[in-house]
C-alpha cells in the first residue's frame, strides 16, 4: 500500500492563506479550531435535519402551531444554548493550558483576545443563521406565516446569541467553576424573561406597530451594550493592572445611556422600556466600577494630569473603585433625575421625605456591599477584583431581605417595626412601598437611608487611606 504523499511547502503555505492578513490572529485561530470541533459539525447537521423535518410537517399541516413550535424550538436551543456554551471555558482554558502568557507576549492586548474569541463564535453562529434562512422562505410560501415577523424574530435570536456568547466569554475569565455556573444561571433567568417579553411584543398585540418598533430599538440598544460590557468585563480581568480599560467602559456606558434616554424622549410610547434600559446600563457599569482593583497609579493616571478638567475627570473615569465611587454618585444622580421625569407618579411631591428615602435606597442597593467588602476583606479589595465577593454579599442580602419580609408578614401587627429595625436598602424599599406610616417614622427611615449612603462611601475611603493619598499625590501635575 502506497502511503499518501507528504504535503509540499507550497500547499501548506496556500492553506495558511485561507484568511486575509488583516484579520485578527485570535479570530483566525479560534475559527480554525472551532469549525473543526465535533460539536459544531454535529449541531449544524442536526439543525439542518430538524429544519427538513419541520418543513415536511408544515407541508402536511400548513400553519399548525405544533409544527411552528417544533421549528423555532431547535433554532432557539442551538443559538441561545448550544453556541454560547462553547464559550464557557474560552478564557479559563488558556490559563489551564498555560497558553495565556504566550498569547500576551504577542501584540494582542486583552481586548483583542476577548473580541477575537467572541467574533469567531458569532461567525459560526452566522453560518447557522444563513442555514436557516432558506427554510424561513419556504415556510412563507407554505402559507399562514408572517415572513417579516419571523425574520425579525430570527434577527433578535442572533442578537441574543451574540449577547449570550459575550456573557459566557466574559464570565469565563473567572477560574472558579462554581462562580461561572452561578453567573450563567442568573443570565439564563434574565434571558427567559427577556425573550418572553420579546415574544409578546413580536407576536402579540399589546402595542401598536410604532410602539413595538420603538420597544425593539430599546431592547436592541441594551443587547449591543451588553455585548460590549461583558467583553470588556472579561478583557479587564485578564489584562495587567497597568492597562486602563475603565475609562473606555465608563464613557461607553454614559454614551449608551444617553442613547437610551434619547429613545425615551423621541418615542414616548417606549419611554418605560427605554428608562429601564437606561437604568440597567448605568447599574451594570457601576457594579463593574465599584469592584475594580486599585491599579498602578503612576502610569495609569499620567494622561489625567494634563489640565484641571482631566484631573477632575479622573475622579469619575480613572481605573479602580476609588473613582468608581465618584462614577457611581454621578450615575445615581442621573438615574434619580430620569426616574422622577419618567414616573412622576412614583415620586410623591407632596411627601418628598418618602420619595427621597426610596431614591436613596435604590442607590444604596448597589453601594451597600462595599461596607462589608472593605470591613472584612481590605487586602483583597485593594489589589484584585472583588466581583465574586460582591455577588456573594448581594445574595446574602437578598436572602436576609426575604426572611425579613416573611417575618413582617407573619407579625402583621408589628410589620412596620420589623421592617424599620433592619437597615438594609432592599428592606427600606419594601417599607417605603407600605405607605401610611407616621411622619416621625418616615424621618427615621430617611435618616437610616442617608446614614447608610454616608457609611458606604466613608468606610472604604477610611479603610484605604493610603491608597487615597497615593491617588491624590499621583494626580498632581509634575
Amino acid at each position: 500500500m502506497t502511503p499518501p504523499p507528504l504535503p509540499t511547502p507550497l500547499s501548506v503555505a496556500a492553506r495558511m492563506k485561507d484568511f486575509p492578513a488583516r484579520f485578527s490572529p485570535m479570530l483566525v485561530k479560534e475559527l480554525r479550531q472551532g469549525m473543526r470541533t465535533n460539536l459544531f459539525a454535529v449541531a449544524f447537521i442536526l439543525l439542518q435535519t430538524v429544519m427538513i423535518l419541520s418543513l415536511l410537517a408544515g407541508i402536511a399541516d400548513p400553519g399548525s402551531p405544533a409544527s411552528s413550535g417544533f421549528f423555532w424550538f431547535f433554532i432557539v436551543v442551538t443559538l441561545i444554548v448550544v453556541q454560547p456554551l462553547r464559550g464557557f471555558n474560552a478564557l479559563s482554558s488558556e490559563y489551564s493550558l498555560n497558553t495565556m502568557d504566550l498569547i500576551q507576549l504577542t501584540r494582542l492586548d486583552a481586548w483583542r483576545i476577548t473580541l477575537g474569541k467572541w467574533t469567531a463564535l458569532n461567525a459560526q453562529t452566522l453560518l447557522f443563521l444563513t442555514g436557516v434562512l432558506p427554510y424561513l422562505v419556504m415556510r412563507y410560501f407554505l402559507g399562514n406565516v408572517n415572513f417579516v415577523v419571523d425574520l425579525a424574530a430570527l434577527l433578535f435570536l442572533g442578537l441574543g446569541s451574540a449577547l449570550a456568547s459575550a456573557i459566557t466569554i466574559g464570565c469565563s475569565a473567572f477560574k472558579p467553576f462554581v462562580l461561572r455556573g452561578i453567573l450563567l444561571v442568573g443570565a439564563g433567568i434574565g434571558f427567559i424573561s427577556l425573550f418572553t417579553l420579546m415574544q409578546t411584543m413580536l407576536f402579540g398585540s399589546l402595542f401598536g406597530s410604532f410602539a413595538r418598533v420603538a420597544f425593539m430599538a430599546a431592547v436592541a440598544l441594551a443587547i449591543l451594550y451588553g455585548c460590549f460590557f461583558f467583553l470588556s468585563f472579561g478583557a479587564s480581568r485578564i489584562a495587567p493592572l497597568s492597562e486602563n480599560h475603565a475609562t473606555r467602559k465608563r464613557l461607553v456606558a454614559l454614551s449608551f445611556a444617553g442613547l437610551a434616554f434619547a429613545v425615551a424622549l423621541l418615542w414616548p410610547n417606549a419611554k418605560d422600556a427605554a428608562i429601564v434600559v437606561f437604568g440597567l446600563i448605568l447599574g451594570f457599569s457601576c457594579i463593574d466600577a465599584l469592584t475594580e482593583p486599585l491599579p498602578v497609579y503612576s502610569r495609569v493616571l499620567e494622561p489625567f494630569r494634563k489640565g484641571p478638567l482631566r484631573r477632575l475627570a479622573a475622579w469619575f473615569l480613572a481605573p479602580g473603585w476609588l473613582s468608581g465611587i465618584g462614577f457611581f454618585l454621578l450615575c445615581a444622580a442621573l438615574w434619580s433625575l430620569a426616574f422622577v421625569w419618567a414616573w412622576p407618579s412614583s415620586f410623591d411631591f407632596k411627601n418628598p421625605v418618602e420619595g427621597t428615602t426610596g431614591l436613596l435606597s435604590m442607590a444604596n442597593l448597589l453601594l451597600f456591599p462595599l461596607i462589608f467588602i472593605h470591613l472584612f476583606f481590605p487586602r483583597h479589595a485593594s489589589g484584585s477584583f472583588t466581583f465574586g465577593i460582591y455577588t456573594f454579599i448581594q445574595a446574602c442580602l437578598g436572602m436576609l431581605t426575604g426572611m425579613t419580609a416573611t417575618l413582617a408578614s407573619a407579625l402583621s401587627r408589628f410589620d412596620e417595626l420589623v421592617v424599620s429595625i433592619v437597615p438594609i436598602p432592599s428592606v427600606l424599599l419594601i417599607a417605603v412601598a407600605n405607605k401610611g406610616v407616621s411622619p416621625n417614622l418616615e424621618l427615621v427611615r430617611l435618616g437610616i437611608a442617608l446614614l447608610t449612603l454616608i457609611l458606604a462611601v466613608a468606610i472604604p475611603l477610611l479603610r484605604q487611606r493610603e491608597a487615597l493619598r497615593d491617588f491624590m499625590r499621583n494626580l498632581k501635575p509634575s
